[in-house]
């Protein structure tokens, strides 16, 4: 069953490597066929395009004569303002306005992509609607083989973005690579397959194949040793180059990546399942970019993209929430199409829940009694954080007016005083003015909205004056601390003092929470274990405990400890080894705050950490009925107190890890 499980994942892997890669292949062969030549081009951009900034191209031909092949070789043509929309065999194609190579549209994603710059654009709506009709045109009885159906854009969505999106580099795969391709996804390169002539092999023969094919495997399933040693990576791929043996990998079973369709599928399906499976993930992840109408222009790219690349100190920063640079964060930080798609489903969840006045409510949020629903604090504060997570403000966004309503709401109802706990008197209340302080500290740096200014100072002024002497928070203002409630309010105060927020957070407070950690350490110093590695829910009280022990951490790393400390070291040590994300504990706060400390301190812990945790999340999300994007608060530490909302607003931010927050102790490198 080991080597069952090793194969599946290295297919499926495969798989989603090459998809993206066949609408390339196939264009490169449809273009070549009909100039018969390979241009070259390079790309000079100058300016934003955020801004709206031109571009300047150098091309190794003309312009015009590049249009010009491609318009003469379509088989079906529709004039835009943007250019040309063209059909030829079962592809679409438009102008690159990069290098004015065709380009191959995937109208699932509302995406055309360059084979040759590597260039990605979001198509206009004009575009789109072009695209649908040369497509009805070219097959007026079915769509073309790469077209999904989408439903039609409003009339007041006609606005161009903002912004393009450009994919990481990726080189054209080779003719073995794409025989391979095809065999796995024969039904979206069907003009391919007829090309090749592989039509004309009897179905019979084809079926004998692959039956005969799977024998072999389920008999190298069922007789192989199950002590499994160093494994050796197969593959099924057969080329017609004559070469010298083959590469032969050593995997450690340890070391094999749980990719996107591991997480998400079965072997059990069929290919065209599997490949839906990836389509409709990339569809949700890629809802989260775009949006058609902002009500502001995203800042200069150039800025954003130098803040995240040079930025490793104790200042939260949400520059990498930026969408624009959302893709790359993703794969090179650890996340998967699947985790993105998780986070769509289950803000969308959140979106649908929401009340008519702003709010969410902790206890009923059945969409069906929305209407007149109570909202609460806690409800709100939580459900608000993985918006604000995703780069989704009452600005810019799919959810801009979910955000502005619930913005509108804590805001509206705020007391003078500053504090938040908004129909949410109980000893919870604490918590939830920590998170909703959070939230309007987030929203004002994320924006800069002048009037979100006040209220934030207002709430962490309440947070100033209800510290207890000795430097921690608890359930009511002025009480002595715990680990727990202190978490939060460390965090909002972080949040308050981030670049271009300019709120006033004196440094005695920072102090004294710093002193409240000290006293909350467990444990004598050993070589083993440093005093200041682990940490209890009180002062002198109880054994410690992981989840306090990630969140003192956590507020550690951002009061100065460094990533080389000993104490930081015993501390993710003790985390990641003996209490890694698992389903016989459920702790979705645990997880969250372990999964920041791990992303922080980066390496071999966070890859580990970071496979375990995607893969419970995803796996457990619900897929069906109204309750489908979210998780079932069932078998949860404090599930049955802060219910669904809780459990789905705290997983989604932890799958929203790769951005949420820059790592302190590393830049990321951006290509």
């Amino acid at each position: 069953m080991v080597r069952k499980a090793l194969f599946e994942h290295q297919f499926q892997r495969a798989l989603e490597d090459r998809l993206d890669q066949a609408d390339r292949l196939l264009y490169a062969e449809a273009y070549a066929d009909s100039v018969n030549r390979t241009p070259t081009s390079s790309l000079v951009s100058a300016g934003d395009p955020a801004a709206g900034s031109e571009r300047v191209f150098a091309t190794a031909q003309s312009d015009d004569a590049l249009a010009n092949d491609v318009e003469n070789t379509a088989e079906h043509t529709v004039q835009t303002s943007a250019g040309t929309i063209s059909v030829r065999g079962n592809v679409l194609l438009c102008e690159c306005p990069a290098c004015s190579s065709p380009m191959t549209i995937r109208l699932w994603l509302e995406l055309a992509d360059c084979w040759r710059c590597e260039t990605s654009i979001q198509l206009t709506s004009e575009q789109i609607d072009a695209a649908r009709l040369a497509a009805a045109q070219a097959a007026p009885s079915a769509p073309p083989a790469d077209a999904v159906v989408l439903p039609q854009v409003p009339d007041d969505a006609d606005a161009q973005p903002a912004f393009s999106i450009t994919q990481p580099a990726m080189p054209v795969p080779d003719s073995g690579a794409a025989d391979e391709l095809d065999r796995l996804t024969e039904s979206s390169l069907t003009a391919r397959v007829l090309r090749r002539g592989l039509s004309m092999v009897p179905a019979w023969l084809i079926s004998a194949l692959l039956h005969l094919f799977l024998i072999l495997i389920l008999a190298l399933i069922v007789f192989s040793n199950t002590d499994v040693g160093p494994t050796i990576t197969l593959s099924s791929f057969i080329s017609p180059d004559i070469k010298e043996g083959g590469e032969v990998r050593i995997s450690n079973l340890n070391d094999v990546l749980v990719d996107d369709l591991a997480m998400a599928a079965d072997m059990d399906i069929g290919t065209e399942e599997i490949r839906e499976v990836i389509e409709a993930a990339q569809k949700d992840a890629a809802d989260l970019i775009i949006d058609r109408q902002p009500t502001i222009p995203l800042p200069d790219l150039d800025r954003v993209k130098k803040n995240i690349t040079t930025r490793p100190d104790r200042l939260m920063s949400f520059a990498a929430r930026d969408p624009r640079v959302r893709v790359e964060i993703v794969r090179k930080s650890g996340g998967t199409t699947l985790t993105e798609a998780a986070v769509a489903r289950g803000l969308r969840w959140l979106a649908s829940v929401q009340n008519d006045d702003g709010s969410w409510s902790l206890d009923d949020y059945d969409p069906r009694n929305r209407k007149n629903k109570p909202g609460d604090a806690a409800a709100t504060s939580l459900a608000m954080l993985p918006f604000l997570g995703a780069g989704q403000t009452h600005e810019y966004g799919k959810y801009k007016q979910t955000v502005a309503k619930g913005l509108a709401w804590l805001i509206n109802n705020q007391k003078k005083s500053g504090d938040l706990r908004i129909n949410f008197p109980g000893q919870a209340g604490m918590y939830a003015h920590g998170q909703g302080a959070i939230v309007l500290c987030e929203a004002l740096a994320m924006t800069g909205d002048e009037q979100l200014r006040e209220p934030a100072q207002r709430a962490i002024d309440f947070i100033e004056n209800a510290q207890h002497k000795r430097g921690g928070w608890r359930y009511s203002p002025g009480q002595e601390g715990d680990t727990s409630v202190l978490g939060w309010h460390l965090m909002a105060l972080q949040s308050a003092r981030a670049p271009n927020v300019g709120l006033h957070v004196s440094p005695e407070t920072f102090q004294l929470a710093d002193y409240f950690l000290d006293q909350a350490t467990y444990g004598r110093s050993s070589t083993r274990m440093p005093q200041g590695s682990l940490y209890t829910y009180q002062p002198r009280k109880g054994k410690p405990k992981p989840a306090m022990t990630a969140e003192a951490m956590l507020c550690r790393m951002y009061l100065g400890w460094r990533r080389d400390d000993p104490r930081v070291k015993a501390a993710v040590k003790w985390l990641g080894d003996e209490h890694e994300p698992s389903l016989r504990e459920k702790n979705i706060y645990y997880w969250y705050y372990g999964t920041q400390v791990m992303h922080h301190f980066g390496g071999s812990d966070w890859v580990r950490w970071n496979k375990r945790m995607r893969e419970i999340l995803v796996s457990t999300q619900e897929k069906r009925g109204w309750k489908a994007g979210s998780w079932s608060p069932s078998g949860y530490q404090w599930g049955s107190q802060g219910r669904r909302i809780y459990v789905t607003s705290l997983a989604v931010c932890t799958l929203e890890i790769y951005y949420r927050h820059l790592p302190i102790f590393a830049p990321i490198e951006l290509d």
